[in-house]
């Protein structure tokens, strides 16, 4: 298995086993964060909270 950065998007997505909720954060200020019940809905949000600065790819 091969580990490391392989994506030029502008966020990132984790999912939180204990909640079971996505987490999506902006990858030049982590502190900015969206969580949903899927990745699109945490992006969705994601994208309200920056002003539609971090770009949708999940759809």
């Amino acid at each position: 298995m091969r580990f490391g950065n392989f994506s030029n998007r502008d966020y990132r997505i984790a999912l939180d086993t204990e909640t079971q909720l996505f987490w999506a954060s902006e990858k030049r200020d982590p502190n900015i964060k969206a969580s949903g019940v899927t990745i699109t809905e945490a992006l969705n949000k994601l994208n309200e909270k920056t002003n539609g600065l971090v770009q949708q790819y999940a759809n």
